[in-house]
Protein backbone atom coordinates (compact mmCIF):
# COMPACT_ATOMS: atom_id res chain seq x y z
CA UNK A 1 0.00 0.00 0.00
CA UNK A 2 2.69 2.69 0.83
CA UNK A 3 4.26 2.24 -2.99
CA UNK A 4 0.76 2.59 -4.28
CA UNK A 5 0.39 6.06 -2.41
CA UNK A 6 3.92 6.83 -3.23
CA UNK A 7 3.76 5.93 -7.12
CA UNK A 8 0.09 8.18 -6.85
CA UNK A 9 1.54 10.97 -5.03
CA UNK A 10 4.54 11.37 -7.56
CA UNK A 11 2.25 10.87 -10.93
CA UNK A 12 -0.28 13.41 -9.00
CA UNK A 13 2.41 15.91 -8.14
CA UNK A 14 3.92 15.38 -11.80
CA UNK A 15 0.54 16.36 -13.74
CA UNK A 16 -0.62 19.68 -11.65
CA UNK A 17 2.83 20.82 -11.16
CA UNK A 18 3.36 20.62 -15.34
CA UNK A 19 -0.16 22.63 -15.29
CA UNK A 20 0.49 24.88 -12.90
CA UNK A 21 3.91 25.86 -14.99
CA UNK A 22 2.22 25.78 -18.48
CA UNK A 23 -0.51 28.38 -16.91
CA UNK A 24 2.00 30.78 -15.37
CA UNK A 25 3.84 30.31 -18.87
CA UNK A 26 0.33 30.68 -20.84
CA UNK A 27 -0.51 33.75 -18.67
CA UNK A 28 2.74 35.47 -18.36
CA UNK A 29 2.91 39.48 -19.47
CA UNK A 30 4.29 39.72 -23.40
CA UNK A 31 7.66 38.76 -23.96
CA UNK A 32 10.06 41.62 -24.87
CA UNK A 33 9.66 41.87 -29.17
CA UNK A 34 12.48 42.05 -31.07
CA UNK A 35 13.33 40.45 -34.46
CA UNK A 36 15.20 36.81 -33.69
CA UNK A 37 16.04 35.30 -37.54
CA UNK A 38 15.59 33.13 -39.16
CA UNK A 39 11.72 32.32 -38.21
CA UNK A 40 10.97 28.26 -38.51
CA UNK A 41 7.68 28.91 -40.14
CA UNK A 42 9.11 31.66 -42.69
CA UNK A 43 8.80 30.27 -46.63
CA UNK A 44 12.21 32.59 -47.15
CA UNK A 45 15.17 30.34 -47.79
CA UNK A 46 17.59 33.00 -46.91
CA UNK A 47 15.87 33.42 -43.23
CA UNK A 48 14.62 36.95 -43.54
CA UNK A 49 11.49 38.20 -43.25
CA UNK A 50 8.06 39.59 -44.79
CA UNK A 51 8.98 42.64 -43.00
CA UNK A 52 11.59 43.43 -45.49
CA UNK A 53 9.59 43.14 -48.31
CA UNK A 54 8.42 46.62 -50.15
CA UNK A 55 5.08 47.24 -48.71
CA UNK A 56 4.57 44.05 -46.57
CA UNK A 57 1.15 45.41 -44.50
CA UNK A 58 -0.93 45.43 -47.84
CA UNK A 59 -0.09 41.57 -48.99
CA UNK A 60 -0.99 38.48 -47.30
CA UNK A 61 1.30 36.36 -44.67
CA UNK A 62 2.36 33.49 -46.50
CA UNK A 63 3.84 30.60 -43.56
CA UNK A 64 5.01 27.42 -43.84
CA UNK A 65 4.28 24.58 -40.84
CA UNK A 66 6.15 22.16 -42.82
CA UNK A 67 9.12 23.94 -42.02
CA UNK A 68 8.31 24.76 -38.71
CA UNK A 69 7.66 20.74 -38.33
CA UNK A 70 10.80 19.66 -39.40
CA UNK A 71 12.83 22.18 -37.49
CA UNK A 72 10.88 20.95 -34.24
CA UNK A 73 11.62 17.28 -35.35
CA UNK A 74 15.45 17.96 -35.11
CA UNK A 75 15.02 19.86 -32.19
CA UNK A 76 13.57 16.96 -30.70
CA UNK A 77 15.02 13.57 -32.25
CA UNK A 78 18.47 15.07 -33.03
CA UNK A 79 19.22 17.76 -31.21
CA UNK A 80 20.34 20.02 -33.56
CA UNK A 81 20.79 23.03 -31.36
CA UNK A 82 23.28 21.47 -28.74
CA UNK A 83 24.84 19.83 -32.25
CA UNK A 84 25.88 23.04 -33.30
CA UNK A 85 26.41 25.43 -30.31
CA UNK A 86 27.85 22.56 -27.86
CA UNK A 87 28.92 19.34 -29.65
CA UNK A 88 30.85 17.92 -27.00
CA UNK A 89 28.09 17.92 -24.76
CA UNK A 90 25.94 16.65 -27.62
CA UNK A 91 27.74 13.45 -26.94
CA UNK A 92 26.23 12.94 -23.39
CA UNK A 93 23.04 14.92 -23.96
CA UNK A 94 21.74 12.62 -27.24
CA UNK A 95 22.02 9.23 -25.40
CA UNK A 96 20.25 10.78 -22.35
CA UNK A 97 17.07 12.40 -24.38
CA UNK A 98 16.59 9.13 -26.29
CA UNK A 99 16.79 7.40 -22.65
CA UNK A 100 14.39 9.26 -21.70
CA UNK A 101 12.20 9.00 -25.07
CA UNK A 102 12.22 5.57 -24.56
CA UNK A 103 10.92 5.28 -21.14
CA UNK A 104 8.33 7.04 -21.50
CA UNK A 105 7.01 4.79 -24.89
CA UNK A 106 7.34 1.73 -22.44
CA UNK A 107 5.41 3.96 -19.59
CA UNK A 108 2.70 4.23 -22.78
CA UNK A 109 2.99 0.63 -23.61
CA UNK A 110 2.83 -1.05 -20.34
CA UNK A 111 -0.35 1.17 -19.78
CA UNK A 112 -1.56 -1.37 -23.01
CA UNK A 113 -0.14 -4.34 -22.09
CA UNK A 114 -1.58 -3.73 -18.07
CA UNK A 115 -5.39 -3.87 -20.17
CA UNK A 116 -4.25 -7.09 -21.42
CA UNK A 117 -3.69 -5.43 -25.61
CA UNK A 118 -0.83 -6.49 -27.23
CA UNK A 119 0.12 -9.57 -25.73
CA UNK A 120 3.34 -11.12 -25.23
CA UNK A 121 4.69 -9.61 -27.99
CA UNK A 122 4.05 -6.42 -26.64
CA UNK A 123 6.00 -7.62 -24.04
CA UNK A 124 9.49 -8.93 -25.20
CA UNK A 125 9.03 -5.45 -27.54
CA UNK A 126 8.69 -3.59 -24.55
CA UNK A 127 11.66 -5.25 -22.99
CA UNK A 128 14.31 -4.56 -24.94
CA UNK A 129 13.09 -0.90 -25.91
CA UNK A 130 12.97 -0.32 -22.01
CA UNK A 131 16.64 -1.84 -21.27
CA UNK A 132 17.79 0.16 -24.43
CA UNK A 133 15.96 3.02 -22.65
CA UNK A 134 17.72 2.59 -19.75
CA UNK A 135 21.03 2.12 -20.28
CA UNK A 136 20.88 4.96 -22.86
CA UNK A 137 19.57 6.93 -20.37
CA UNK A 138 22.37 5.96 -17.88
CA UNK A 139 25.29 6.38 -19.93
CA UNK A 140 24.18 10.13 -21.22
CA UNK A 141 23.39 10.63 -17.18
CA UNK A 142 27.04 9.83 -16.76
CA UNK A 143 28.56 11.63 -19.44
CA UNK A 144 26.56 14.81 -18.45
CA UNK A 145 27.62 14.66 -15.14
CA UNK A 146 31.38 14.46 -15.86
CA UNK A 147 30.59 17.08 -18.04
CA UNK A 148 28.99 19.40 -15.57
CA UNK A 149 31.49 18.50 -12.98
CA UNK A 150 34.46 18.89 -14.68
CA UNK A 151 33.99 21.56 -17.66
CA UNK A 152 34.71 24.86 -16.89
CA UNK A 153 32.63 26.09 -19.39
CA UNK A 154 29.68 24.51 -17.69
CA UNK A 155 30.54 24.87 -13.75
CA UNK A 156 29.22 28.39 -13.32
CA UNK A 157 25.90 27.04 -14.59
CA UNK A 158 25.53 23.79 -12.96
CA UNK A 159 23.26 23.85 -9.49
CA UNK A 160 23.68 21.23 -7.01
CA UNK A 161 20.07 19.92 -8.13
CA UNK A 162 21.16 19.29 -11.33
CA UNK A 163 23.90 16.81 -10.33
CA UNK A 164 21.64 15.71 -8.02
CA UNK A 165 18.93 15.09 -11.20
CA UNK A 166 21.90 13.09 -13.10
CA UNK A 167 23.27 11.24 -9.84
CA UNK A 168 19.17 10.20 -9.89
CA UNK A 169 18.57 9.45 -13.39
CA UNK A 170 21.73 7.28 -13.88
CA UNK A 171 20.40 5.02 -10.60
CA UNK A 172 16.91 4.76 -12.65
CA UNK A 173 18.61 4.10 -15.84
CA UNK A 174 20.11 1.21 -14.25
CA UNK A 175 17.43 -0.09 -12.20
CA UNK A 176 14.88 0.39 -15.83
CA UNK A 177 17.52 -1.87 -17.87
CA UNK A 178 17.63 -4.21 -14.79
CA UNK A 179 13.80 -4.66 -14.72
CA UNK A 180 13.59 -5.15 -18.48
CA UNK A 181 16.28 -7.79 -18.45
CA UNK A 182 13.69 -9.50 -16.23
CA UNK A 183 10.96 -9.33 -18.56
CA UNK A 184 8.21 -7.07 -18.17
CA UNK A 185 4.93 -9.21 -17.00
CA UNK A 186 5.62 -8.38 -13.20
CA UNK A 187 5.95 -4.57 -14.23
CA UNK A 188 2.71 -4.81 -16.70
CA UNK A 189 0.71 -6.45 -13.68
CA UNK A 190 2.21 -3.59 -11.21
CA UNK A 191 0.78 -1.24 -13.30
CA UNK A 192 -2.43 -3.32 -13.38
CA UNK A 193 -2.26 -2.98 -9.81
CA UNK A 194 -1.57 0.87 -9.84
CA UNK A 195 -4.40 1.90 -12.32
CA UNK A 196 -7.11 0.08 -10.16
CA UNK A 197 -5.47 1.41 -7.14
CA UNK A 198 -4.72 -2.15 -5.37
CA UNK A 199 -1.77 -2.73 -3.40
CA UNK A 200 1.36 -3.53 -5.62
CA UNK A 201 2.69 -6.74 -6.27
CA UNK A 202 6.43 -5.85 -6.90
CA UNK A 203 9.69 -7.80 -6.46
CA UNK A 204 12.54 -5.24 -4.54
CA UNK A 205 14.51 -4.34 -7.51
CA UNK A 206 10.77 -3.39 -9.11
CA UNK A 207 9.68 -1.88 -6.03
CA UNK A 208 12.70 0.20 -6.07
CA UNK A 209 12.99 1.20 -9.66
CA UNK A 210 9.20 2.47 -8.82
CA UNK A 211 9.85 4.47 -6.07
CA UNK A 212 13.12 5.99 -7.81
CA UNK A 213 10.82 6.99 -10.73
CA UNK A 214 7.83 8.27 -8.23
CA UNK A 215 10.58 10.41 -6.59
CA UNK A 216 11.90 12.15 -9.69
CA UNK A 217 8.12 13.13 -11.34
CA UNK A 218 7.21 14.13 -7.84
CA UNK A 219 10.12 17.16 -8.11
CA UNK A 220 10.76 17.86 -11.59
CA UNK A 221 7.99 20.21 -12.23
CA UNK A 222 10.23 22.32 -9.90
CA UNK A 223 13.46 21.89 -12.05
CA UNK A 224 14.53 22.93 -15.39
CA UNK A 225 13.44 19.83 -16.87
CA UNK A 226 10.05 21.40 -17.46
CA UNK A 227 11.73 22.29 -20.76
CA UNK A 228 9.97 19.61 -22.47
CA UNK A 229 6.76 21.55 -22.63
CA UNK A 230 7.85 24.86 -21.58
CA UNK A 231 10.27 25.03 -25.34
CA UNK A 232 6.61 25.38 -26.89
CA UNK A 233 6.20 29.27 -25.17
CA UNK A 234 10.02 29.94 -25.92
CA UNK A 235 9.65 29.01 -29.08
CA UNK A 236 6.07 29.76 -30.72
CA UNK A 237 5.49 32.76 -28.26
CA UNK A 238 8.92 34.22 -28.28
CA UNK A 239 12.03 33.19 -31.13
CA UNK A 240 9.08 32.65 -33.88
CA UNK A 241 6.35 35.31 -33.00
CA UNK A 242 6.62 37.65 -35.58
CA UNK A 243 3.07 38.96 -35.48
CA UNK A 244 2.46 42.81 -36.14
CA UNK A 245 1.16 44.87 -34.17
CA UNK A 246 -2.16 45.82 -34.67
CA UNK A 247 -4.17 49.10 -32.85
CA UNK A 248 -6.60 47.56 -30.99
CA UNK A 249 -5.59 43.83 -30.98
CA UNK A 250 -4.88 41.11 -27.95
CA UNK A 251 -1.64 41.91 -29.26
CA UNK A 252 -1.76 45.31 -28.61
CA UNK A 253 -3.53 45.82 -25.29
CA UNK A 254 -0.92 43.39 -24.08
CA UNK A 255 1.58 45.39 -25.00
CA UNK A 256 0.54 48.48 -23.75
CA UNK A 257 -0.66 46.74 -20.69
CA UNK A 258 3.58 45.34 -19.92
CA UNK A 259 4.36 49.58 -20.73
CA UNK A 260 2.74 50.17 -17.73
CA UNK A 261 4.55 48.53 -15.70
CA UNK A 262 6.93 50.13 -13.10
CA UNK A 263 10.48 50.31 -13.36
CA UNK A 264 11.87 48.80 -9.80
CA UNK A 265 15.51 49.07 -10.60
CA UNK A 266 17.47 52.48 -11.77
CA UNK A 267 21.19 52.81 -13.98
CA UNK A 268 22.58 55.92 -15.52
CA UNK A 269 19.83 55.41 -18.54
CA UNK A 270 16.37 54.29 -16.34
CA UNK A 271 15.43 55.56 -13.64
CA UNK A 272 13.04 53.89 -10.57
CA UNK A 273 9.89 55.49 -10.09
CA UNK A 274 8.77 55.32 -13.76
CA UNK A 275 7.05 53.17 -16.25
CA UNK A 276 8.19 51.54 -19.18
CA UNK A 277 6.29 53.42 -21.47
CA UNK A 278 7.96 56.56 -19.94
CA UNK A 279 11.58 55.32 -19.98
CA UNK A 280 11.19 54.68 -23.73
CA UNK A 281 9.62 57.87 -24.56
CA UNK A 282 11.57 60.76 -22.68
CA UNK A 283 15.39 61.22 -22.80
CA UNK A 284 17.31 60.25 -19.64
CA UNK A 285 17.68 62.32 -17.10
CA UNK A 286 20.98 64.51 -16.30
CA UNK A 287 23.20 63.95 -13.53
CA UNK A 288 23.31 66.97 -10.92
CA UNK A 289 26.38 67.97 -10.18
CA UNK A 290 26.70 66.40 -6.55
CA UNK A 291 25.54 62.80 -7.88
Amino acid sequence: MALLLWVWLGCTVFVLGCAWRAYRYASAPEHLRWDLYPVAHEPNAYGGSYLEEKDWWTKPRHSSLVREAVFMAEEILLLRGVWTHNRRLWWGSFPFHWGLYLMVAVTFGLAAAALGLGGQPLLLALAVVGGLGGALLAVGSVVLLYLRARDPKLRPYTAPVDLMNLVLLALLGILSALVANGGMEPVAAAVADLAQARPVSASTLLATQMTVASLFLLYLPATRMVHFFSKYFTYHAVRWDDRPREAGSALDRRLRAALDFGVDWSAEHVRTGKTWAEVATTLPEEKSAGE
